[in-house]
């Protein structure tokens, strides 16, 4: 076989294979109708090639010749049709369609004559060559017409299309070019110019060329039955190895074993296919997509990603985050970027992104931004893909986009509200984003924008917490004024009273005749007792500045249980005092230590401790103790107060329930405590009956349990 005979059988396999495998696609849509014809002429051609290279008789050659022209005939006009389905320009030109098929079936009557080929002759290393009849050269003419005009109608159309279409117009138009040049290779040996056909080959090239704009631009869809078909063909060839290779190798041993019956041979061959079956299907489906779908991303992947990992987050900080990383990951996207609207500076502002730049932090969009202006008028999404001449984009916008660095603008509705834009840059696959993804992300970009919307409530109104427990503990100190004026007032109060009776006593002359030693030593006791003094009044004044100062809300610090309960019963031990509670401090010095914020465990303290106080209308008793128990510190704080009825237990920790008289509670307090010590890690629970007194545990994570 020579070598044009089997670059002809290799065109016609590839060309008969590639057709039946889109028109079985889709046997009812158009496109998929004509490309199949189409390649069928190139198949038919190319078979007929074939057959008249391994000729042995003129005759036979002649008719294969003529066989093979009727092919050639009809490809420029098979494929001037599909291009006129697949661009949308069928009904504008379809007379000129019927035109050029009148004429290619006068040629295709005629080709069955000597007037288009005349005879074969021997040229070159070609035994038997078509030699052109004068009715030849005006076919070749119009042949070439109708190719360069196939050409134009693609080149125009690539100006005007949108990103997606123009990708895949491209490697159609690549493919055409390279495919009926390597065609028209045969054409100059027919007037005697001496030229093989080497590019005959190339014919096949178009079939990989366009194999690959279906897998890597979507062109007719068809890249879920390449991958089965790519995955049942190694499973079969595996399977036919598997039982080959094992009846071959074990043949004699399982023979003589079952006594010459070979079905039973069969068993083990069975036996490792129900093994490794699956395995190998796993394997298979894994290597299609790493080698030829490794940059496509799977819907479901997304959809489930963002269901269970995504959509539970409550921390704002930490949602923006996870959307960008999960987007960009699942999707395989470049870039991806979240802006969300600032209502006090009236602008857009970039809270999170992936691949934008080192700077994203300062990319912002005023609220006359272009881009954000034409989201929130618009309602809907901004695609570069609709950059087509018919419809070009604003320069502001295109600017505003490439600094974005993004391909895909969503606004993010809370009804007609525009609370920010998602943005999604290029695809890794360098593919444009389809009517397939934005049915998969407008429904997403409408679930972001609720969880978000939801983070913010849930943000606010931790901040509202913050500040009314910051409006509590600082009325709670107005209202400690008497014992914090007392346990100010008595240190500085002995302290002067020390230097009073020192400088009086010198000048009533009480210290005559004493050496200059014994009122050094003197004035020394003196000085020590005033430094003691107002080293309490300092200490105190720490206490309650450093108590008064809003937390950090960093959950660093390593807390000490003992030291915080001390300090907090300094601060309102001389208000119990006053009214005759007895504080039994009880939390042993070795207990083990808890990670928290510690202004706001101390906070807890202070409120629960209080909030006891308040419980006891005459004298009474606080108990503070602590175990640490199953890897967790138990901090219990009893009173023997009022107790709590049965009834009202489930309802204290709400917000605004307060069983205090009118003016005296804001109903606050316990709830932002159980605020408090949940956001530590913590949980809070209350046993109390009535007439008896009430008990509150507090429980936290041990300190070297907890990772920081």
């Amino acid at each position: 076989m020579s070598l044009w005979a089997l670059a002809a059988l290799i065109n016609g396999i590839a060309a008969t294979g590639f057709g039946l495998f889109v028109y079985l696609n889709n046997k009812k849509n158009p496109t998929n109708i004509s490309w199949g014809l189409f390649s069928a002429t190139i198949a038919f051609w190319s078979y007929n090639y074939f057959l008249w290279q391994i000729s042995n008789q003129e005759s036979l050659a002649l008719f294969w010749c003529r066989a093979l022209t009727m092919g050639s005939i009809f490809i420029p006009i098979v494929f001037l049709h599909f291009l006129l389905i697949w661009l949308d320009m069928y009904n504008s030109k379809k007379k000129l369609l019927i035109f050029c098929y009148f004429i290619s079936l006068v040629a295709s009557v005629l080709n069955f004559t000597p007037l288009v080929v005349e005879k074969v002759e021997p040229i070159l290393f070609f035994k038997y060559w078509p030699k052109a009849g004068p009715a030849y050269l005006p076919f070749l003419v119009f042949w070439w017409w109708v190719v360069i005009y196939c050409w134009y109608i693609m080149y125009k159309a690539m100006q005007v299309s949108p990103k997606v279409k123009k990708n895949q117009i491209f490697y159609v138009f690549i493919a055409a070019i390279i495919g009926f040049s390597g065609g028209f290779t045969n054409y100059p040996l027919w007037y005697d110019i001496k030229i093989p056909p080497y590019g005959n080959i190339l014919v096949s090239v178009y079939v990989g060329l366009m194999a690959y704009a279906i897998v890597r631009h979507q062109l007719m869809e068809i890249e879920v039955i390449i991958k089965k078909t790519l995955v049942f063909a190694g499973l079969f060839a595996s399977t036919y190895a598997v039982v080959a290779g094992v009846s071959f190798l074990g043949q004699a041993v399982f023979e003589q074993i079952t006594g010459g019956n070979r079905w039973l041979s069969l068993a083990p061959s069975i036996f490792i296919l129900v093994l490794v079956l699956r395995p190998l299907e796993n394997f298979l489906v894994s290597i299609t997509d790493k080698f030829l779908f490794q940059k496509k991303y799977d819907y479901k992947d997304v959809l489930k990603t963002f269901s269970t990992e995504v959509l539970t987050v409550l921390d704002k900080d930490v949602l923006v985050h996870t959307i960008v990383d999960k987007l960009s990951n699942t999707m395989k996207i470049d870039s991806c970027g979240l802006l969300l609207f600032n209502k006090t500076k009236n602008q857009h502002e970039l809270v999170a992104s992936v691949g934008v730049g080192k700077n994203w932090r300062d990319i912002k969009l005023n609220h006359d931004n272009t881009l954000a202006s034409f989201l929130n008028r618009t309602k809907t999404y901004l695609s570069t893909a609709q950059q087509g001449k018919d419809s070009p984009l604003p320069r502001r916008i295109i600017d505003d986009m490439n600094k974005l660095k993004l391909e895909l603008a969503i606004p993010l509705l809370i009804h007609e509200d525009m609370i920010g834009i998602l943005t999604l840059g290029k695809k890794k696959s360098d593919e444009e984003y389809t009517q397939d993804d934005m049915d998969m992300l407008l429904p997403l970009a409408r679930t972001l924008a609720i969880a978000i919307s939801n983070a913010n409530v849930l943000d606010e109104l931790g901040k509202t917490q913050a500040e009314a427990a910051q409006r509590e503990k600082m009325a709670v100190i107005g209202t400690l004024s008497a014992g914090i004026n007392h346990e100010i007032c008595n240190p500085l109060g002995i302290a002067r009273g020390q230097c009073e009776a020192f400088l009086l006593n010198i000048k009533d002359g009480l210290y005559k005749g004493k050496t200059d030693k014994e009122l050094l030593d003197k004035s020394q006791i003196i000085m020590n007792k005033v430094i003691h003094e107002v080293d309490r009044a300092t200490t105190i004044t720490k206490r309650l500045s450093s108590f008064a100062k809003p937390s950090k809300g960093l959950w660093t610090d390593d807390i000490n249980i003992k030291e915080s309960v001390d300090e907090v019963l300094a601060l309102i031990g001389y208000e119990m005092k006053l009214d005759k509670i007895e504080l039994e401090n009880s939390v042993p010095n070795d207990l083990t230590h808890i990670i928290g914020d510690r202004k706001q465990i101390q906070e807890v303290f202070f409120n629960v401790i209080r909030n006891a106080a308040q419980a006891i209308t005459e004298k009474g008793k606080i108990t503070i103790r602590a175990r640490e128990e199953d890897s967790k510190v138990h901090i219990e704080v009893e009173d023997t107060g009022q107790g709590i009825p049965e009834d009202k237990i489930e309802q204290i920790f709400n917000p605004f329930y307060t069983t205090k008289d009118p003016g005296k509670g804001t109903g606050l307090g316990l709830f932002i405590v159980r605020q408090v010590i949940e956001r530590n890690g913590g949980r809070i629970s209350v046993k109390s009956k009535e007439g008896v007194g009430t008990t509150f545990t507090l429980e936290f994570p041990c300190a070297q349990k907890v990772k920081v």
